[in-house]
Order: C-alpha cells, then sequence, then structure tokens
C-alpha cells in the first residue's frame, strides 16, 4: 500500500509551527536575557556605590584629620559635607540591596559601622583645642580608629565580594541565554527553510484548480521570511551587545574603551559616520577621542558642551535632514546636494554627562539602529564611569594629598624597579635625601596652617626641578626623596645645589604679610657606590642627611664613600 505524500498544507502548517516554536522560545530567551542584563546591570550600580562609599570615607577622614592637623574651618565644615553625602550613599545602597536578604542585612552593619567611624572623627574634633598638647580629654584612641577603619573595610570587603559572586552568575546565566537562542536559530531556520522549500516544489506541480492555495502559501512565505531576518537581526544585536559589554569590562583605560567602541559601531552601524566626543574636566569643551567611517558633514573637533542637542537636553536628538531642519551647532551644513540624516546621543556617567556620540548617513529619516546606538551607548557610559573611579582612586592610593608628589609606598616601590632597570642597562642611580631645616620650629612659631603652606611650596618647586624622569616622594613629615635614574655623582651634586638654593629663595607667607624662609639639608647616596639595594642607599642617604645636619644644615653631603668636598 503506498502512502500519500505529504500536502503543501501539511508542509507549511510544519514549517509554521516550527517557526511558531522558534519565536516563542527566542522571545522567552530574550525576555531572560534582559531580565539578567537588568540583574547585571544592578550589581554594577551596587558596585559602584560601595566605590562611592568606600571614596567618601576616606575624604571624610582626610578632612578631619586635616582639621585636627590645622584646625582649619574649612576642613570641618567639609568633613559635615561629606559625612552627609556618605549617609545618603550608604542608604541608596541599602534601598538597592533590599531584594536580598544577606546583602540587605551587609549594607546595615556597613551603615552602622559607618556612623561608629564617623562617630569618632567627631568626637576627635569636637574634643580639640588648638594649642593642646597630646590627646585632649575625651579624644578617642588610635586604636579605637583603627579598629573602626578596619571594620569599615571588612563591611565593604564582605559586600563586594558577594556582589562580585552574583554577577560572575548573572553574566554567565545572561551569556547562556544569547548562545541557547543563537543555537535554537542556527537549526530551527535552516530546517524551516528546507520545509518551506519542499512546499514550494510540491506547489510547482499542483495542478491549475490549486493555484488559490498557492498564492496564499506564498504570501505565508513571504511573512515567514520576514519574521526569521527579523529574529536574526534581533539574535546578531543580542550577542553584539553582549560582546561589546564583554570588551569593556576588560578595558583597563579610557583610551581602549574609545577604540572598542570605534570598531563596535563600525561592524553594527555600517554605511554611519561616528564621532566620540568627552568633555574635558575644565567643562569649557569637548574633544574628538574617536572616529571610524566617513563624515558627511563637516564637525568642529573641539566643540563646547551647550553646541550639542542632546547634552543640553540629557536624552538623544534625532536629525532627519541636516540640510535643512534644526541640527547641533558642532555640526555643519552638508556640502554638495546630497539629504543627510544624523542622530546624536549623550553619554551620561553618577547623573552628569561626560560627553556624546554623533553618527551621520546619506539620505533623510532616521538613522538605522538607533535603538542599538542608544544600548550601546549606555554601555559605554557606564564603563567610562566605572575606568574614570577606578583612576581616580588609583591617584589617592600613590599621592601624598598635602603636596601632590608620590608617598612612601609608591616610593618603595618604583626605587626598586628603578635599580633593576638601571642595572640591566648599566648605568647609575642617584638618591637624595631631603630634609626641610628647623621645621618643627617653624611649626612652633608660625602655625601648622602656615608650615603645610611651606611644604607644599617646597614640593611645587621641587617639582619644577625634575625631570620626566625623575620621581619625587614625601617620606614622612618634612622629609622628602628624589630618585634620579642614570644620574652620575658630579649630576646629582649639581642638580642638589640647584634645589638647596632654590630652596633659600623661597618666600613664604600671606600677600601683605611678613615673608617667611626656609633652608634644606640634602644627603646623596649613589648606586652602586653604596649598594644596590634600595633600602641600602636610603640608608647611606640617611647618614649623608645627618651628617649635613650636624655640620650646619644648608648644605649638600654625599654618602662617606664617596671622596668629594661637601658643599653648601
Amino acid at each position: 500500500m503506498f502512502k500519500r505524500p505529504l500536502s503543501p498544507l501539511r508542509v507549511f502548517l510544519a514549517a509554521t509551527v516550527i517557526l511558531v516554536a522558534l519565536g516563542l522560545y527566542v522571545v522567552a530567551n530574550a525576555i531572560q536575557f534582559a531580565s539578567d542584563y537588568r540583574s547585571v546591570t544592578h550589581t554594577y550600580n551596587v558596585l559602584r556605590h560601595l566605590d562611592r562609599i568606600e571614596s567618601l570615607k576616606h575624604q571624610a577622614v582626610a578632612e578631619s584629620r586635616g582639621y585636627l592637623l590645622a584646625g582649619r574651618a574649612e576642613n570641618r565644615d567639609n568633613f559635615w559635607r561629606i559625612g552627609g553625602e556618605l549617609q545618603r550613599e550608604s542608604d541608596l545602597l541599602t534601598e538597592k540591596v533590599e531584594d536580598n536578604t544577606g546583602q540587605h542585612r551587609r549594607a546595615i552593619d556597613l551603615r552602622r559601622s559607618l556612623d561608629d567611624r564617623l562617630r569618632l572623627s567627631v568626637l576627635a574634633m569636637q574634643s580639640w583645642r588648638p594649642g593642646a598638647p597630646g590627646l585632649a580629654k575625651g579624644m578617642p584612641t588610635l586604636t579605637a580608629i583603627r579598629a573602626g577603619d578596619r571594620d569599615v573595610a571588612a563591611r565593604l570587603r564582605q559586600l563586594r565580594n558577594a556582589e562580585g559572586a552574583l554577577l560572575s552568575m548573572r553574566s554567565r546565566r545572561a551569556e547562556r541565554s544569547a548562545w541557547l537562542t543563537l543555537f535554537a536559530a542556527g537549526i530551527g531556520i535552516p530546517l524551516s527553510l528546507l520545509l518551506i522549500g519542499h512546499a514550494q516544489r510540491l506547489l510547482a506541480r499542483e495542478n491549475r484548480e490549486r493555484k488559490t492555495a498557492e498564492a496564499a502559501a506564498s504570501m505565508s512565505n513571504s511573512e515567514l521570511n520576514a519574521t526569521i531576518e527579523q529574529l536574526a537581526r534581533l539574535s546578531d544585536s543580542m550577542a553584539a551587545l553582549s560582546q561589546y559589554s564583554s570588551m569593556l569590562q576588560g578595558a583597563s583605560d579610557a583610551q581602549e574603551l574609545y577604540e572598542i567602541t570605534a570598531t563596535t559601531f563600525r561592524q553594527l552601524l555600517p554605511g554611519l559616520g561616528g564621532m566620540l566626543y568627552v568633555i574635558r574636566a575644565s567643562r569649557d569643551h569637548a574633544e574628538l577621542v574617536a572616529q571610524w567611517g566617513l563624515a558627511v558633514a563637516p564637525n568642529d573637533p573641539v566643540p563646547a558642551p551647550q553646541s550639542c542637542w542632546s547634552v543640553r537636553r540629557h536624552a538623544p536628538y534625532a536629525m532627519e535632514d541636516l540640510r535643512h531642519g534644526l541640527r547641533c551647532s558642532h555640526i555643519g551644513r552638508p556640502a554638495g546636494a546630497e539629504d543627510v540624516h544624523g542622530l546624536c546621543v549623550p553619554l551620561s556617567a553618577h547623573g552628569e554627562v561626560v560627553g556624546w556620540l554623533s553618527v551621520q548617513g546619506e539620505g533623510r529619516g532616521r538613522v538605522a539602529g538607533e535603538s542599538l546606538a542608544v544600548r550601546l551607548c549606555e554601555q559605554l557610559s557606564l564603563a567610562l564611569a566605572n575606568v574614570r573611579l577606578r583612576e581616580s582612586l588609583r591617584h589617592q592610593a600613590i599621592r601624598d594629598p598635602l603636596t601632590g608628589l608620590f608617598n612612601r609606598r609608591y616610593l618603595e616601590e618604583s626605587l626598586t624597579r628603578e635599580i633593576a632597570r638601571c642595572q640591566r642597562r648599566q648605568q647609575p642611580l642617584a638618591v637624595m635625601m631631603l630634609d626641610v631645616d628647623h621645621f618643627k620650629a617653624f611649626n612652633d612659631r608660625h602655625g601648622h596652617a602656615m608650615g603645610d603652606v611651606a611644604l607644599a611650596a617646597f614640593a611645587r618647586m621641587l617639582k619644577d626641578k625634575c625631570r620626566a624622569e625623575d620621581i619625587a616622594c614625601r617620606y614622612g613629615g618634612e622629609e622628602f626623596t628624589l630618585i634620579l635614574p642614570e644620574t652620575d655623582l658630579a649630576t646629582v651634586l649639581e642638580r642638589a645645589e640647584d634645589i638647596r638654593s632654590s630652596a633659600s629663595l623661597l618666600r613664604i607667607g600671606a600677600p601683605g604679610g611678613a615673608a617667611l624662609r626656609i633652608t634644606v639639608s640634602i644627603g646623596i647616596a649613589l648606586m652602586p657606590q653604596h649598594g644596590d639595594v634600595g633600602l641600602e642607599l636610603m640608608r647611606a642617604g640617611d647618614r649623608a642627611l645627618y651628617r649635613a645636619k650636624h655640620e650646619g644644615r644648608d648644605r649638600v653631603v654625599v654618602a662617606d664613600d664617596v671622596v668629594t668636598s661637601d658643599r653648601g
């Protein structure tokens, strides 16, 4: 008994069922991916709040210490302002993690630890009295303050570790959803096309009585093809967005972000010219940091931020006709007779616009892929904010806040590195140990505030005397260290004498007041004469500095192992 061949209708029904099932599956995965994306974004927001809380806490502690050291009302007012911001940021963090019982409990514990630490600073400032020797009555002990700092750091670390685990889990889940969608489309689409092709062959052999059914099937075929193309575009966009987000997370600095962005936009929005602007810290102009494709209209390379409508409106601004319609003033009138359209999208970080994206294409109308461009800019904004925050925290970690010079930790790391580099090149290296003479008496006579002014003025002079490869550090108190790679004895003596004489020419004081003077003693050690280890060189420089102090100060002395006459 012969089997009856499948009818075209049954074949089309089978293809439709497959496509509908595929469509439902892709939509379900898209919904899941969107949910995972929101979860990942939420986790990044929580991490950003944690970084903000840590930064504000360090600023509050620094301002309270500044007040205890100098007694300036400005430090006290800054402490209260920053403390308020810290408490508000902690409340926002608590609200952000309400959906997670463990994190919510940790956030409450963090708020309690922050309040306790701020309370210690408040007690210290309230107990401080001008000229009071030692610890004032009621002032917290150093042990209590350090315990408070450790407790806050531990709370922050617990929250950050938990969020990191959540981020890893959610990212893997989002990636899995995207790959499952691609896998389903890769199997379902070819199968559906095969069935549709078979139905078309059957329809070609049908007689005239089935022409009506053939026309209906052809219309259904067109609709199915359109659905397939739409699903393919959606799948490609989701995969591209996921890859772009992953690349941004791995970027180490802003320049890498710009390069990744230019490459991604060139691939995802072909046929469009693009420009990426970043607003400078002065806020008076923006800088063109990346460009791709061919611009069809002239563009200002250093425009004012207010020249872009998207920056003014804090929202994307579409220009359907750049020749006759309202356009941003940083875009000139297109040359030639062709029509041009464009789109500007702002880049926002922490509620502040930090730049914008501008794309242009030929013809009139809206930019193709406008929604994709907006989503890509949202990812770029978050990544740019994270990179800037990391750079700010690194700067705070290696710089002395009063003088702007590198701190002691950076000194120790850099000296080891520079010694190794000079040894590889068989070049000398010199270390200067500098100490402001009679600084304690200067502080007692003129006050700590004027002492800070003197140290800052000396640090500025020291930076002016440094080469690009020199490393100037504040070793502690009124002591400074200068590392001079590839510098021999004659050169370092000349440089030291220049610094010593320049320090004696400094005039310190408020305008209209008496000009105060300082002098500096300098000890010099060289590699390899005094050792090839950082600690040995610094000890040799300290011994030379002690001799300079003992012999009358305001002079330059080289460590004993080098035969030379003292100068100054």
